[in-house]
Parts: C-alpha cells; sequence; structure tokens
C-alpha cells in the first residue's frame, strides 16, 4: 500500500538530461532551467509544488499576496495584497485575475545526422498553459507607485464554480493562482501573485452535476452475486480509511484473491494505489479489508477546459485463475 501517491511517480527518478531545459510562463517561472527537464522515463514534475515553481514578486515589488486558507470549489477566496515599490512603477493599467495553469510532463524528441546515421534524443519536459483567467473588475490598484509606496488591500474573489481544483497528479498538476498585474508600456510587466489551494467540494460531488458511475456514492453495493460494500459512504477524505466488505459466494480454487483499489487518471495510466491479497475461500465467506488512503491523493474531479484531464476511482476484486482468464468485478467509489 502506497504512503503517498506522488512516491508512485517519485520512484521513476528526477534524473536530469544534459544539455536539456524547461521553460514555463510567468509567475510560474522561478525553476525555468534545468530542473525542468529530465531523463525519458523520468517524473521530474513528481518532486515539484505549485508554490516552488512561483515568482511571488518581480524586481520593482517587494511584499506577497496571502491568501487565507480553506477555499473551495464553488466558494470563496480571501487573500490580502501587502506589498511596497521598490523602484517607480508607471503602468498604463493594472489587473487582477484567478487564472487556472496545467502543468504538464511532455515526451519530446529530437533526430540529428551524425554522418550517415540519425541519432534520436528522448527527454522529458515539463510545460504549462493556462487554461482559466478570471479578472476582478471591481478590484482598484494603483497603476502609478513611486519607490517606498506601500499598498495593503483586501481582496475577496469567487474560486472556481465547478472546478477542477487544485490537484497533483505526478505527471499533471492543476495550479490555481492570484495575480496582480502592472501594464508596463515598454518593458515587462510587473507582477505578484500567489498559489491558492483549491480543494474538492464535497457538496458538488453529491450534487449529481459529475458523472460519477451508478455505484460511486453508494456505501452498498452487489451486482449478480458479487457484493462490494464501503464503509464510511462516499465521498471518501484523503489520508482517512477506507473498509470494504467483499463477498463472493461462489469464488473457488485458483491461486487465491486480490482486492485492488485504483486511481484512474484519463491521458494517464491507471495506478493502483493499494491492494490486498487473501484466500478464495475467504472471499466466497467474506472479508473485510481496510485501506489507508494516502493523504495526497488527488480528489474525484472532471475535465480541465480543453485538456480532458478526469480523475475517477474503482475498487476491483479479482480471482487468480492459472492457464484460464482471471474472474474480476468492479465498482466506483468517490474520494475527495
Amino acid at each position: 500500500m502506497a504512503n503517498s501517491f506522488l512516491d508512485l511517480w517519485r520512484a521513476a527518478g528526477r534524473e536530469r538530461h544534459p544539455g536539456k531545459t524547461g521553460s514555463l510562463p510567468a509567475p510560474l517561472d522561478r525553476l525555468n532551467g534545468e530542473a525542468l527537464a529530465a531523463r525519458d522515463g523520468a517524473h521530474p514534475l513528481a518532486f515539484l509544488t505549485g508554490a516552488e515553481l512561483l515568482t511571488p514578486c518581480t524586481d520593482a515589488l517587494s511584499g506577497s499576496i496571502e491568501v487565507t486558507p480553506g477555499s473551495l470549489v464553488g466558494g470563496e477566496i480571501h487573500a490580502r495584497l501587502r506589498v511596497r515599490a521598490t523602484k517607480e512603477i508607471k503602468a498604463r493599467g493594472t489587473r487582477v485575475a484567478v487564472k487556472g495553469h496545467l502543468v504538464r510532463e511532455v515526451t519530446q524528441m529530437q533526430t540529428q545526422k551524425n554522418g550517415d546515421q540519425e541519432i534520436t534524443t528522448t527527454w522529458v519536459e515539463v510545460l504549462a498553459s493556462e487554461f482559466a483567467n478570471v479578472p476582478l473588475m471591481e478590484i482598484a490598484v494603483p497603476a502609478t507607485l513611486a519607490p517606498g509606496d506601500e499598498i495593503d488591500l483586501k481582496i475577496l474573489a469567487p474560486a472556481p464554480k465547478l472546478g477542477p481544483p487544485s490537484v497533483h497528479l505526478g505527471a499533471y498538476m492543476v495550479v490555481w493562482t492570484l495575480q496582480v498585474e502592472w501594464d508596463i508600456a515598454v518593458g515587462g510587466d510587473e507582477r505578484v501573485a500567489a498559489v491558492i489551494n483549491i480543494a474538492q467540494n464535497p457538496d458538488l460531488l453529491r450534487s449529481g452535476v459529475m458523472s460519477l458511475g451508478p455505484s460511486a456514492m453508494m456505501a452498498a453495493w452487489s451486482e449478480g452475486e458479487v457484493s462490494m460494500d464501503v464503509e464510511p459512504a462516499p465521498p471518501i477524505a484523503p489520508g482517512s480509511a477506507l473498509q470494504v466488505n467483499v463477498r463472493w459466494p461462489s469464488a473457488s480454487g485458483g491461486r487465491g484473491a486480490r482486492v485492488e483499489l485504483y486511481v484512474d487518471v484519463k491521458m494517464a495510466p491507471d495506478v493502483r494505489i493499494a491492494a490486498a491479497e487473501l484466500q478464495t475461500s475467504d472471499l466466497a465467506k467474506g472479508s473485510l479489508v481496510t485501506f489507508e488512503i494516502p493523504s495526497d491523493a488527488p480528489p474525484v474531479f472532471d475535465g480541465v477546459k480543453g485538456a480532458q484531464l478526469t480523475v475517477r476511482y474503482r475498487i476491483r476484486v479479482l480471482i487468480d485463475r492459472p492457464m484460464r482468464s482471471d474472474l474480476a468485478a468492479e465498482r466506483n467509489v468517490v474520494i475527495g
């Protein structure tokens, strides 16, 4: 059983690829360079967080945006802007916005000729794109600042209505930021930014808005003679225990049975985060299996705009039969 979801990805390592670099757009550009590229098969993103990628302030500003913890999908974001100008700023205007970023690993390939030979180099690079930009037009920030001028301003903003939540999937990461930008006519814009941790909203999961599968929110479930009941009733909180009472009355023979918990990530390989072995005779009588859900297990959510990125969970019971195809039954369950 995995103690950490991300450790399953970190097992592949983060060994850098000589001469290769990665570059992310501001404000997630703090680690641009060799840290964002790795050998083929590695997972450099699994070792990084949104906060580590963030450049909090540009050169003309000192300070931060302090975000109050506890934001939920469909809720509110409470923050406080506290900055001081270290240089004169004369901007055409200012922008305050909540932005969503999809950070992802991409396999890159380059083929070069060396005489009559072609040499192909493959590596993993971390890229990012903006998928949401929600301007906060009602928040006024001075466009002109003299050195030493200070701003202390409370900010109230809507969290994304339907998500996605902030999430780290190993090879993908959804990062939300709150940004205040000064639009400079000549030269680079000035900016102060903060990462917002937006958690999944259990009420959204219960609302029926998301297509979760017929068994996902059920405590008791059966199909034919197979039953898989879960406790507590979904949604199950990451970091808690999930008990599965599984029974398959006709189970017999074979080399044994397994009960498994999978994370199904669209656009990425499925990941088994927990498994328990048992005898088929115990499966026939009924067995209680307990899984400790990793505290960093990603919540169930629906797609990132333009990326079709979704997360679902399923429990699978399997009878291992030598020289014949295995027997299996599955049900969905909601974690988040």
